[in-house]
């Protein structure tokens, strides 16, 4: 049976909040028996809401350049996709594992867990049920696709502007993850080319003694 579901912004607002709230309530379900700590979920579906329970991939790139150590982060990817490309300084554990007690011993519960996938569907779903097992979890904003998009892709390219303001800031974030743009090396700069140095003059040879007669 196929029906239409048309909804206004706040009836829209509404049904996403009922549905957090039933999924809010299983999650705590699940989490019980497993030692976690008491689940606020007011507290959690606030953070949904507000959006504080993701960060982007811009915020991301700044924390890895900064070398912040108060965060992990995990590829829940399968280990070929994060073997073919993976963001930097992210561990791998499928999404399959993360919640076996291998996957969970990886974690740390003193730091921010920030998980990503290819989109946002399991990082969030993950995201949230670490957060019912009381992980500061969080979970990158549109996963690997938007870090691809929004990080490694030129503005020049996704830009229908003459001229798209920040291409500069974001070229240089870019570099970083990159290496750096290559600097032209000095033969690429035509020089005049030097004269030849002046002959060194030759000593000149000293005269022979021309001896006299009745000399031998």
């Amino acid at each position: 049976m196929n029906f239409e579901l048309k909804l206004g912004g706040k009836r829209l607002a509404a049904a996403i909040v009922a549905l957090l709230a039933v999924t809010l309530a299983l999650a705590g379900a699940i989490a019980q028996g497993t030692g976690a700590g008491p689940v606020n979920a007011a507290a959690v579906a606030q953070a949904a809401n507000d959006e504080k329970d993701h960060v982007t991939p811009g915020e991301l790139a700044r924390w890895i350049l900064e070398k912040r150590q108060d965060y992990q982060l995990i590829d829940i990817r399968e280990p070929w996709r994060y073997d073919d490309y993976h963001i930097p300084t992210a561990i791998n554990i499928p999404f399959t594992q993360l919640f076996t007690d291998a996957g969970l011993k990886q974690l740390s519960r003193e730091k921010k867990i920030v998980l990503y996938g290819y989109g946002a569907g399991h990082a969030a779903e993950g995201q949230l049920l670490l957060s019912m097992k009381g992980y500061n979890a969080y979970s990158v904003r549109e996963g690997i696709v938007q870090w691809w998009e929004e990080i490694m892709t030129p503005l020049s390219v996704r830009s229908d502007s003459p001229s798209p303001a920040g291409y500069r800031e974001a070229k240089q974030l870019r570099e970083q993850f990159l290496g750096g743009a290559a600097k032209p090396s000095a033969a690429a700069t035509p020089t005049e080319a030097a004269p030849p140095p002046p002959p060194t003059p030759q000593p000149t040879p000293a005269n022979k003694l021309k001896l006299g007669r009745g000399c031998s």
